[in-house]
């Protein structure tokens, strides 16, 4: 037997899966009348402790909505100088919405309070406005290091006592809860926007999910059409991340 480790990309749907897929019940998902889809993105909304969430063919665009929902045009976000928002999503934060990014090293990817504290622009003119604090869990580039949520938790409440918002890249996210033994339910409270993907670890055959706050819901439904995301009869595929 052939064990393929470039990537947990790789894995490949179940026999349940697919059985799931052949029997889902779909709609159009651009009207929203896709009862699977609409299932799929109540799940996920709930298993995070958020409002909404909208389905996506991938994490790359469920990472680029978010930060786009959170941000206006010169705004700079502050993440990792690995982060896959920066390093592997072909330069769509500048391209889709217009932002810098300040990088900063970490401790195997993980940003503290003090770093973040340092590197928050002055609300000065010749500066960008510094406007998200952007997490990964786990860090890709970092051999899956993670965050606890003890860690995140006081990411976060620093970041609202400056008015910044914050957005999880959690591709591996339910990798780090293995490993933490954190409650999936609380990371809703410390983030405005979270992306979570169900090709990778969880091996469902497509597909990545944007959790938000409801205020943001809208605008996030309105950029996946933008980016070429609203698809069509998608439930056959959210039958699978279900």
């Amino acid at each position: 037997m052939t064990i393929d480790l470039r990537s947990d990309t790789v894995t490949k749907p179940t026999p349940d899966m697919k059985s799931a897929m052949f029997a889902a019940e779909v709609g159009d998902d651009v009207f929203g009348e896709d009862p699977t889809v609409n299932k799929l993105e109540e799940k996920c909304a709930a298993l995070l402790g958020m409002d909404s969430a909208v389905y996506c063919p991938s994490g790359t665009m469920t990472n680029q909505i978010g930060i786009n929902v959170l941000t206006q045009p010169y705004d700079e976000v502050i993440c990792y100088k690995g982060a896959h928002i920066y390093k592997y999503e072909g330069g769509g934060l500048m391209g889709n919405s217009h932002v810098s990014v300040k990088l900063l090293a970490g401790d195997r990817g993980r940003i503290s309070v003090d770093e973040i504290s340092q590197n928050i622009n002055n609300d000065d003119q010749h500066y960008p406005r510094t406007s998200v604090v952007a997490l990964e869990n786990t860090v890709v580039r970092e051999a899956g290091s993670f965050y606890s949520l003890r860690e995140i938790e006081k990411i976060s409440a620093f970041a609202r006592s400056r008015s910044l918002h914050m957005h999880l890249d959690g591709a591996r996210l339910f990798n780090a809860l293995i490993a933490s033994g954190d409650k999936a339910s609380d990371y809703g409270k410390y983030f405005d926007t979270i992306s979570i993907c169900l090709s990778k670890g969880l091996g469902a055959p497509v597909g990545s999910v944007l959790v938000c706050k409801k205020e943001f819901a809208k605008k996030a439904r309105r950029m996946r059409k933008v980016y070429g995301g609203a698809w069509r009869q998608a439930g056959f595929l959210a039958a699978a991340g279900i």
